[in-house]
């Protein structure tokens, strides 16, 4: 079945994972695009630091090794892209056997635990995944977001004066 804008549009909606992405072995559901994930990709993306489009080639290796560290969230930024908004959290339920007079009597405990999905794909993808993987991921799932969409919505909306600021109040 072709990825039709309806198709994309419905899987949305529904919350259905538009594919699946391997990495270091292990497949990860591509969530569908969604303005939340835009935000959260637009907010990682605000920390990195502007770096200069015309370095001279003998020049490249020092501006990468220099600017390098402050790219240490690239991890997340993939992981998010990933994962999507609502699967950076997971919810698992460990079970606890504990036993008393000699293993004679036994106690299942049932505890909650939250399980920050978002870091561990982030380290996975620092830690296994090559630059030119890194790059293709990125590009392509940033494409997949619709942005064209969400210029068009922030674009209308501004000029409707809808976002136009208001008077701050004095405290």
């Amino acid at each position: 079945m072709d990825n039709t804008i309806e198709n994309l549009v419905a899987s949305a909606i529904l919350e259905k994972d538009i594919a699946e992405m391997d990495i270091d072995g292990k497949v990860y559901k591509i969530a569908p695009p969604s303005i939340a994930t835009l935000i959260l990709v637009s907010e990682i993306i605000s920390h990195f630091p502007i770096v200069e489009q015309d370095v001279p080639k003998e020049k490249v290796l020092y501006y990468v090794l220099h600017y390098a560290k402050q790219f240490s969230a690239l991890g997340e930024l993939v992981a998010i892209l990933i994962l999507g908004a609502k699967g950076l959290v997971e919810e698992r339920v460990e079970i606890t056997e504990k036993r008393y007079l000699f293993g004679l009597i036994r106690r299942k405990q049932e505890r909650k635990i939250l399980v920050d999905k978002k870091a561990e794909l982030a380290k996975i993808i620092l830690e296994n995944v090559s630059p030119t993987k890194l790059f293709d991921i990125v590009v392509k799932r940033l494409n997949k977001l619709e942005i064209t969409s969400f210029f068009a919505i922030t674009t209308s909306l501004s000029e409707a004066n809808i976002l136009k600021p208001t008077k701050e109040v004095a405290h």
